[in-house]
């Protein structure tokens, strides 16, 4: 879930040709059981025991790789590694002693070698995730990082295109971004890289808010400005020139329609789902059907009154 910079490269690089792979297979009691595997642009890496997932991803990456080359305007050439860690062990030599991952993250991604690292197991302790969805996430930023050649890149566009791209919604998230909406937790733009560092609460935060910050961008500016926007900052334009360059709108303005947006989104939700709504909600049918229920019953009483004045009166 986390992208490093160039400065990991060559550490990535020696790990690979150390072999850790083989490391961690050994430590999971198949010793030297590594494959490679190349289809088109990407090489899979993983143990005997991943292979299954290792074929689960070569179906998936053509597709994702032609979405997020669409949306990003461009293709990188370099071909993509993909390494598939069976242990903690395998998954940790690969990250600098000096730039460490939180325990909580899935995979890492390396733009300088255009590598990415993605644990074949389930962290305990993390949501569970498809190992399809973080092959995405980190496509993304291998493909982001590409276009940007090294130069830095707002986490809140790393972080929030590698969401969207991946497509990264579950069962609850929704209610997180009403409590914050609700809260007044949302930050401003040039506060939300920040909370990507102020601890697991805060990070799973900005990473929602950060994927709903680009999905906007896409839905409401359109694929193509969204490429040229992203185009404009990687050549080096400041957020103000890009954004207005790309969709027309200073930040300032954009940042107001943004959280316009939020508010007309989540902030009503409690009012519909607090249990005064919910009686309001049953008062409401109730009155409807007994309504309902007296026009039907004037109905018949008209019918029957018709019937006895048709049929004149009875006989002395």
């Amino acid at each position: 879930m986390t992208e490093h910079s160039r400065r990991s490269a060559v550490h990535v690089v020696f790990w690979l040709a150390a072999g850790v792979l083989a490391v961690g297979a050994a430590a999971a009691g198949a010793p030297d059981a590594v494959l490679s595997v190349v289809h088109g642009r990407f090489v899979f890496r993983a143990v005997e025991a991943d292979r299954a997932l290792a074929a689960a991803l070569e179906r998936v990456a053509d597709r994702a790789w032609e979405r997020v080359s669409t949306d990003l305007g461009s293709a990188p050439t370099a071909p993509i590694t993909v390494v598939l860690a069976p242990t903690d062990e395998a998954f940790n030599q690969f990250q600098p002693a000096d730039d460490p991952l939180p325990d909580w993250a899935a995979g890492v991604a390396y733009p300088g070698t255009m590598t990415m690292v993605i644990r074949s197991y389930h962290v305990v302790g993390s949501p569970r995730q498809d190992i399809g969805t973080m092959f995405v996430h980190e496509l993304a930023h291998l493909a982001l990082g590409a276009r940007f050649g090294g130069r830095p890149i707002p986490r809140w566009l790393n972080e929030g295109l590698a969401m969207y791209e991946a497509g990264e919604w579950r069962p609850g998230q929704e209610w997180t971004l009403v409590q914050a909406v609700i809260a007044n937790r949302v930050p401003p733009l040039n506060d939300l890289t920040a909370r990507f560092e102020r601890g697991e609460v805060e990070a799973r935060l900005a990473y929602l808010l950060a994927g709903a910050l680009v999905n906007d961008m896409i839905v409401t500016y359109g694929r193509e400005a969204f490429g040229d926007f992203v185009g404009r900052l990687a050549r080096g334009e400041s957020l103000e020139g890009a954004m207005i360059g790309a969709f027309g709108v200073s930040p300032l303005l954009f940042e107001q329609r943004w959280r316009a947006h939020l508010d007309r989104r989540y902030a009503w939700i409690p009012l519909i789902t607090s249990s005064t709504a919910l009686w309001v909600v049953v008062m409401g049918v109730t009155i409807a059907a007994y309504a309902a229920k007296r026009r039907r019953s004037r109905r018949i009483v008209a019918a029957w009154t018709e019937e006895e004045r048709e049929s004149g009166p009875p006989p002395g």
